[in-house]
């Protein structure tokens, strides 16, 4: 029934009734996120989820990650009847080495209201409310995936760094970790800290510091196909970058991602070779990716020619590049705070689910026709299986990959 706008708020009956729609639709959608992210259509999120990389975590200021860096003193060789002949120096001490740091990752919120006209359209009234909460998912999947390729929630614009913990260089307050600032943040400059920690050798947590290898012959004639040299030093870079940042089945790139057009540049010099794999053959344009190299080639519509990939040095982080960026999704991982018990009342917040949470119920806003429900979700990205099997292929300086 509609609401008499000068009879005040929204009657009780009414109120409830669109209410309970809208609290079951978000319970729903959130209490699945693999389904919501796979069926959500942003590359990122769905590669998160079908990896199994998806964790949902108890609320806390921060989440925290053990980091193996040293390991204590070296073994001592001997033989087993004469110990005095034992090898190396300061073995079997009393001394003990710290040979373990945690990362440390903030939580960072979004809030949004899901508005409603007080007077519903005629029909289906559970569909109508499906279909808002599809539309605002839809968004919020779009702004998270963008704020995590681009460090901004729009698809294009410059990109930023966004380190993940309150203290480091790029913190930046609400967005959570960016794709930038995994390769760029104490990188470019090992004193700043990433995580809550710096990448000098001073500490000894060089390890903590993401790949960077300059191409064969950097600039803006990379991978343009004008000979064949030129084309296979596009897979013999990306060979020796995936070899070189590969420590164990765990410790290893499994994914590299680069712009539609250094992609299509793959393409390309795939098909001017007289023979293909048949393994390459076979997936070739089939699934939208590329099989090389013990991991997969894939692209993104997000990722764009910008001076935040120059992290090798030698445009001092001020040369536009085109990323290449080798991604270890055994290691990168999405955060996602629980909503709440599933015990409860949902329309009185006490039995949330899920991973969005139901601020309020629905209320009208003051002086309008409008009522809302405010919802809330906190996140963040992280890393737990170390960052240097991360690379950055530096030195794609062609605009047409741009």
């Amino acid at each position: 029934m509609p609401l008499n706008p000068g009879s005040g708020p929204a009657s009780t009956a009414y109120s409830q009734t669109l209410d309970t729609m809208l609290s079951t639709c978000l319970e729903t959608y959130t209490k699945d996120p693999v389904n919501l992210f796979l069926d959500g259509g942003e590359k990122f999120l769905a590669t998160v989820a079908s990896k199994g990389r998806i964790f949902v975590v108890n609320d806390a200021a921060a989440l925290r990650h053990p980091f193996i860096y040293d390991h204590g003193e070296d073994s001592t060789y001997y033989m087993p009847d004469d110990l005095g002949h034992a090898s190396g120096t300061g073995n079997l001490s009393n001394v003990a080495t710290e040979l373990l740091s945690q990362t440390a990752w903030s939580m960072h919120a979004a809030t949004r209201n899901i508005n409603f006209p007080q007077s519903q359209p005629a029909g289906n009234l559970i569909d109508y409310v499906s279909n808002v909460m599809k539309a605002n998912f839809a968004s919020i999947l779009n702004e998270e995936e963008c704020l995590f390729v681009r460090g901004v929630n729009t698809p294009t614009g410059v990109e930023a760094l966004n380190d993940p913990f309150l203290g480091d260089e790029n913190f930046s307050a609400g967005n959570p970790c960016s794709l930038p600032a995994i390769f760029s943040t104490g990188v470019v400059t090992d004193t700043h800290e990433f995580g809550g920690l710096s990448c000098d050798a001073t500490n000894g947590k060089t390890r903590w510091a993401a790949g960077t290898t300059t191409v064969t012959a950097a600039g803006t004639s990379y991978g343009d196909g004008s000979t064949t040299a030129i084309n296979r030093a596009m897979w013999t870079d990306l060979q020796k970058a995936i070899i070189n940042h590969s420590f164990s089945e765990t410790e290893r790139p499994t994914n590299m991602y680069t712009t539609v057009g250094c992609f299509e540049a793959y393409l390309t010099s795939l098909r001017s070779e007289a023979a293909l794999p048949d393994p390459v053959q076979a997936n070739l344009g089939k699934e939208g990716t590329i099989p090389f190299g013990g991991i997969t080639i894939d692209w993104s519509r997000y990722l764009s020619a910008d001076v935040v990939w120059d992290t090798d040095g030698a445009g001092s982080a001020s040369t536009a590049n085109v990323p290449m960026l080798g991604v270890n999704w055994n290691s990168l991982r999405l955060n996602l705070v629980r909503a709440g018990s599933p015990s409860g009342n949902s329309a009185d917040l006490t039995g949330k689910i899920g991973w969005i949470n139901q601020v309020s119920g629905l209320n009208p806003h003051p002086l309008t026709v409008v009522l809302f429900k405010r919802i809330e979700w906190k996140r963040q990205w992280s890393l737990d299986n170390g960052r240097r099997s991360f690379f950055n292929l530096c030195g794609n300086q062609n605009t047409d990959h741009a």
